[in-house]
């Protein structure tokens, strides 16, 4: 059986797409609702890379581990 890049991906996939959008979701509410947007937008938007860490990358690693 040949397996697609989706479902090969799929386990970090998903939560890479759900951290973007969520991401993206708080960016536009903050610029949209608070009254000095550009310092809270770029506080948020910093902190993606730490989000993908810990939501993405860390998941991961420990499934690789629990597998070997």
């Amino acid at each position: 059986m040949t397996l697609t890049a989706f479902e090969t991906h799929k386990s970090w996939l998903i939560r890479a797409v759900l951290v973007l959008v969520a991401t993206g979701l708080a960016d536009g509410a903050v610029v949209w609702f608070a009254q000095r947007p550009m310092i809270w937008a770029t506080l948020i938007a910093s902190s993606l890379p730490i989000s993908m860490i810990v939501c993405v990358a860390i998941p991961i690693l420990r499934e690789e581990t629990r597998k070997s």
